[in-house]
C-alpha cells in the first residue's frame, strides 16, 4: 500500500505517485497547486477528520452538521483599491493586445475578517465540492474540473460568466457580446485540452445557467458540459492525464503558457493552492473540482478570500473589479437550470 505523502511533491513526483495509486486501484485525496508544481497526496485510509474533511457531491468524510444560524460569516472585506486592480488589468490588457493571449484569468486575495472559523465556513457553505483542511483552508467550489466514469468518459464543466441573480443582470449576462466570446473561448480551450487525453471529444450542453445562493444576495454562472473518451486502463495513468490537463483552462486562459505568463507579472504573487484542483479516486471512478471560492488561513491568523474572472479585449475593468467584489461571499445553495 502506498503511503501517505504529507508533504508538498514536486511535479515528477506526484505524477508518478498518483499513477501508482491508480494502477493498484488505491482510493485516495490529493490537491495540487495552480501550476501543477506541488501537491499534497492522501490514502483514504491515513484521512484523519480531525484535519482534513471533504465532501464531493455527496462523497467524502464529511462530519459536518450545518450550523443552525444564517448569517453572513464574512464580518468584512478589504477589497483591493480600484487603482491597484485598473494596473494589474492594464497588464494583461497589454498583453491581450499584444496577442500574447485572448482570455486571461485575472485575480487577487481579499483580506477578510470572519465571524466564524474555517471549519464553521466549511460546514455552512453549500456547494457541490467541499474541502476543510485544518488550519490551512477551506474551498466550496461549485467546478467541476473533470469527472472520469469506471469505463473511462471523461467530463468538464467549465464555468465562464457571471452576474448577480436579477432580471436586469441576468439579461445583461445572456446577451453581453462579451461573455458570449468569453464563454466560447473556455469551451474550445477546454475541448482543446480534452483532446490531448482522450479520443471523441464532444459538447454535451452549452452554456446552461447555475444559481448560487448566499445571505449577501445570488450569483449566477454560466457553464457548459465536454466530455470524451478515455478507453479501458485509464486508472494506470491517472497522474499523467492530469498533468496534461493542468492548469484549468477556465482559471488561466488560453494559450496557456503565454497566458500564465501574463498571470505572473499582473498578479505578482504565487496563488498556491487557490486555481488549482481537488481529486479523490476511489479506486474505480475519479471526480475532482477546480479550487475557486477559497478562503486561506495566513501564518499571522488572518484570513483571506481569493476571487477573480476572466478578462478579453472586450473586458472594461470597472466591470471586471465588481464582478471580483462581488464574489466574495459564501454560498448557501447551488440550483442549475436551462437557459430557455
Amino acid at each position: 500500500m502506498t503511503k501517505a505523502v504529507m508533504h508538498d511533491q514536486p511535479t515528477a513526483t506526484w505524477v508518478a505517485e498518483l499513477n501508482a495509486l491508480g494502477k493498484n486501484r488505491q482510493a485516495a485525496l490529493f490537491i495540487i497547486d495552480f501550476e501543477g508544481q506541488s501537491a499534497r497526496i492522501w490514502p483514504t485510509a491515513s484521512l484523519d477528520t480531525r484535519q482534513l474533511q471533504f465532501n464531493f457531491r455527496g462523497v467524502g468524510n464529511d462530519l459536518s452538521a450545518p450550523p443552525l444560524y444564517d448569517r453572513e460569516l464574512i464580518e468584512s472585506a478589504q477589497f483591493p483599491q480600484p487603482e491597484n486592480y485598473r494596473a494589474a488589468f492594464k497588464v494583461v490588457a497589454a498583453g491581450l493586445q499584444r496577442g500574447d493571449s485572448f482570455l486571461t484569468n485575472l485575480t487577487m486575495p481579499v483580506p477578510v475578517k470572519l465571524a466564524a472559523d474555517l471549519y464553521e465556513l466549511y460546514a455552512v457553505a453549500k456547494a457541490d465540492y467541499r474541502l476543510w483542511w485544518n488550519d490551512r483552508l477551506a474551498c466550496f467550489s461549485p467546478e467541476t474540473f473533470v469527472r472520469i466514469s469506471g469505463e473511462g468518459r471523461i467530463s468538464s464543466y467549465p464555468m465562464k460568466g457571471t452576474a448577480l441573480d436579477n432580471p436586469e443582470a441576468r439579461s445583461a449576462l445572456l446577451s453581453s457580446e462579451k461573455e458570449i466570446a468569453e464563454h466560447a473561448t473556455i469551451v474550445d480551450l477546454i475541448r482543446n485540452d480534452l483532446s490531448r487525453v482522450a479520443k471523441r471529444v464532444r459538447v454535451d450542453r452549452y452554456r446552461y445557467l447555475q444559481r448560487i445562493e448566499s445571505p449577501r444576495g445570488n450569483l449566477l454562472q454560466t457553464s457548459s458540459e465536454i466530455s470524451g473518451a478515455l478507453g479501458t486502463e485509464w486508472q494506470d495513468r491517472l497522474g499523467s492525464i492530469l498533468a496534461d490537463l493542468l492548469p484549468a483552462g477556465s482559471v488561466s486562459g488560453a494559450p496557456k503558457p503565454a497566458t500564465i505568463n501574463i498571470i505572473r507579472r499582473a498578479e505578482g504573487r504565487d496563488r498556491g493552492y487557490y486555481c488549482g484542483i481537488a481529486g479523490f479516486f476511489d479506486g474505480r471512478t475519479f471526480d475532482s473540482c477546480v479550487l475557486i471560492r477559497l478562503v486561506e488561513k495566513l501564518a499571522d491568523s488572518s484570513h483571506r478570500f481569493w476571487a477573480g474572472g476572466g478578462i478579453t479585449t472586450r473586458s472594461v475593468w470597472e466591470e471586471e473589479y465588481r464582478e471580483l467584489c462581488n464574489k466574495v461571499r459564501i454560498p448557501r445553495a447551488v440550483n442549475s437550470f436551462s437557459l430557455h
